[in-house]
């Protein structure tokens, strides 16, 4: 009876107590940004080569592989004298594919599920791999770091400020294939490397799918998520893809993973891009109910612990 008449006690200073909480965190929380201006850049802040012949080179927006003075916009060199790479830029053609640089534009909040589309999707980057048949004896990329970083404006409602959204570091990993595939001539994926490829398997970029889907960031007290995107070039964009489990396991990865291949004597530009989804203004009234129920399952314990001395 004692503890029946503890709870009835405590019951209206918890009622209050969460009436004062929903009143404040409601009128902290933002409205809820609709339209946003960005601008976003990237660079590679990490790499690794793999032992082997010729020279490598890595800087923020280049890293390069092959032989010593080979030229990786020559896609016609002999495979003893070339080179390849994998460069970063604003643009999918041109000199725009080169020297790193900002994309600027706007982008519409997503509400609910559904594939992002139009104005849902804000343009990146770029990444060129410069995929060029090499020597087997060449040192060759093995993994890195893209970091990308993005700054956000809200421009409906104008808030004023321009806040950073998360940087994002993307570790991703990379095999130089065997253009021949195994002795039985299949890539790493069970495909045919003669049949079901130009010029033989694939190259393979790969990342843990979580590194680059469903990235939380808070604006104005409102919880909202960003998705990294491929664009095709026509106005549509999805997350990067799965691979195929032979390439997951090729790569290192215990498990599933996202990826590109790209093709084998070939310049293969990927125009990256993002959506913003929101999620929920913060807190959720649940989060208040469950410190209430912690206040009053807490001062229950006290009390019976007082009347137990």
């Amino acid at each position: 009876m004692n503890n029946l008449k503890f709870i009835k006690k405590q019951l209206g200073i918890i009622a209050t107590v969460l009436i004062c909480l929903i009143t404040v965190n409601t009128a902290r929380a933002g409205l809820v940004v609709t339209d946003w201006n960005y601008d976003t850049w990237a660079d590679f802040t990490a790499w690794d080569f793999s032992d082997g012949t010729g020279t490598t080179s890595g800087s923020l927006y280049e890293l390069s592989w092959g032989a010593n003075g080979g030229d990786f916009q020559d896609i016609n060199q002999a495979a003893g004298s070339s080179r390849s790479a994998l460069t970063l830029g604003d643009g999918p053609t041109g000199d725009d594919r080169f020297g790193g640089g900002h994309a600027s534009g706007s982008v519409e909040t997503i509400f609910g599920a559904g594939a992002p589309s139009g104005s849902e999707i804000g343009i990146g980057i770029s990444a060129t791999h410069w995929n060029n048949t090499l020597s087997g004896s060449f040192a060759t990329l093995t993994s890195g770091t893209l970091t990308d970083y993005l700054t956000l404006d809200a421009a409906t409602p104008d808030t004023g400020g321009v806040e950073s959204a998360p940087t994002i570091a993307i570790d991703f990993k990379f095999q130089e294939t065997t253009n021949a595939g195994d002795n039985n001539g299949k890539c790493l994926d069970g495909s045919d490397s003669a049949n079901d490829h130009i010029g033989g398997c694939p190259d393979i970029f790969g990342f843990q799918a979580d590194l680059t889907v469903g990235i939380p960031f808070l604006y104005d007290a409102n919880l909202y998520t960003i998705d990294i995107l491929l664009s095709d070039g026509l106005g549509n964009a999805a997350p990067i893809g799965a691979l195929d489990s032979g390439y997951c396991s090729a790569l290192g990865f215990a498990g599933a993973c996202v990826g590109l291949v790209t093709q084998e004597a070939a310049h293969t530009t990927f125009q990256f891009g993002f959506d913003i989804r929101h999620v929920r203004s913060v807190p959720e009234p649940s989060s208040l109910i469950l410190l209430a129920f912690a206040i009053l399952f807490l001062g229950a314990r006290k009390y019976r612990l007082n009347i137990t001395r």
